[in-house]
């Protein structure tokens, strides 16, 4: 803000003018016999510029070996839908580990951060759990959920592709790059980079491989849905079909399984291999314009912003006072005289977490669209904010007291967790509003080593009582 400011002051400088140059020589005429013309000038045309050579695409040795790898990993982790017991949570393990090891060698020439390795023990953590069923605070598929957001991460910081290049505020806008921009901005690049393999002219392999990823896919379409019909209207035709099947063993699940092979290939290669290919420069511009876009947004009076956060505050104040005695029964460790344990904890807890992520997003929003930042509305904010602190606090000593009536269970750690994370967020807003330095980094990695070591937790069920 600062900066445009002082642009604003700088005097106005004249706009250069334009060269002109005569378009008849005086002296020509005179020598040819003509009289001489008065003079014409005109702006002089710039010379024609040559076109610039079209950069063939060309790949690397360790990009096709990736490009054509990942389809048979891709084929395990679809096969790992369709498995049940515990030989998916093998899969999945050795599915992680190749896609770890694929990253390493696509990015071996870039050194390595404390950030990546960070993620990467993150990711392993995780994964170890799900592959040896160890650690019951959370579900498999969760913990799985879990993996694969620390997984796309890793990519990110392993190949230096964060918005600031390293973990910012930008963080939400560094995981939509990952999940959604990087991976279908660079939809093709898988198949392009294995015809690349075949083809000596990789330039026209742009237009030449979606033209027959499209045909291959109406073709087998096509062919599986006439031999439907034809199964259904023959029965012989239908028996027939079915010994062969029967012969060759042939599993007809795995069509479904080569689609979702073709999609999490192209995904995941587009992810990494978009990452190899687009440069810091690349991913930084793409930053600084959703910071440019930001930054326009600077257009609401501070006062506007201080009456919807003091109208905010205003209510979040008469609900303590209406609920005083109720809420606050948790500092004192006293438990209402018309609660179980369980009710007192589980009442409003999930609502006191919902209001404090709604107000994390209107500090954000005020803080980035206020014309200025004046003390007004920092005192706003800061008010807001312990507030924010007073819930998480109150929902931490709910759950405390549940925990230390009737013991852990997992449903329990993970309140414990939640409220843990939002009460420290809160310190890191308030620290980063007073002393200006960036605690995102910081939180976000908290909240995450944390995350990953309650994977690890493992301990005896306790029975839910009232």
């Amino acid at each position: 803000m600062d900066t445009d400011q002082n642009l604003n002051k700088q005097p106005m400088q004249p706009a250069p003018q334009p060269v002109y140059v005569q378009a008849v020589n005086p002296q020509q005429a005179q020598m040819s016999g003509q009289p001489a013309p008065q003079p014409v000038y005109v702006q002089p045309q710039p010379a024609p510029q040559p076109a610039q050579p079209r950069i063939p695409f060309t790949t690397t040795i360790a990009e096709k070996v990736i490009a054509v790898l990942i389809l048979p990993l891709c084929y395990l982790y679809a096969t790992m839908l369709w498995t049940g017991g515990d030989s998916w949570k093998i899969m999945f393990g050795v599915f992680t580990l190749v896609f770890l090891i694929m990253g390493e060698v696509m990015f071996r020439t870039r050194k390595r951060t404390f950030e990546s390795w960070a993620m990467m023990i993150m990711t392993i953590m995780s994964t170890v759990s799900i592959t040896f069923s160890f650690g019951n605070v959370w579900e498999p598929f969760v913990k799985a959920f879990f993996t694969h957001l620390f997984a796309v991460y890793w990519i990110l910081v392993r190949s230096g592709r964060l918005a600031e290049g390293e973990t910012s505020h930008m963080m939400v806008w560094d995981g939509i790059t990952g999940f959604c921009v990087m991976p279908f901005k660079n939809w093709p690049l898988n198949a392009r980079t294995i015809v690349s393999i075949f083809s000596r002219k990789d330039k026209k392999s742009k237009k030449t491989v979606p033209i027959v990823i499209l045909a291959s896919v109406i073709a087998i379409i096509l062919f599986f849905i006439a031999l439907s019909y034809l199964r259904n209207a023959d029965d012989n035709y239908d028996r027939i079909i079915s010994a062969i099947g029967d012969f060759f063993k042939i599993d007809w699940s795995f069509v479904p399984k080569l689609f979702i092979m073709a999609f999490a290939g192209t995904y995941l290669y587009g992810l990494m291999g978009g990452c190899f290919r687009e440069t810091e420069a690349q991913v930084r511009k793409r930053g600084d314009n959703i910071k440019w876009f930001v930054g326009k947004l600077r257009k609401v009076p501070g006062l506007v912003w201080i009456i919807f956060i003091g109208l905010f505050s205003a209510f979040y104040i008469v609900f303590f006072v209406l609920q005083g005695s109720y809420l606050f029964d948790a500092f004192a460790m006293r438990l209402p005289e018309e609660f179980t344990y369980s009710e007192y904890a589980r009442k409003g807890f999930g609502e006191m977490c919902g209001v404090m992520v709604i107000n994390f997003i209107l500090l954000w929003l005020s803080t980035r669209t206020s014309e200025t930042l004046p003390k007004g509305v920092k005192a706003a904010c800061t008010v807001l904010n312990i507030e924010s602190m007073l819930f998480a606090l109150i929902a931490f000593l709910k759950i405390y007291m549940y925990i230390n009536a009737y013991g852990f269970t997992p449903l329990r750690l993970q309140s414990i967790w939640a409220a843990s994370v939002l009460f420290f967020a809160c310190i890191c807003v308030t620290v980063s509003m007073f002393t200006g330095k960036k605690t995102a980094k910081i939180w976000f990695y908290v909240s995450a080593a944390s995350l990953a070591a309650l994977c690890m937790v493992q301990f005896p069920e306790v029975a839910e009582r009232a």
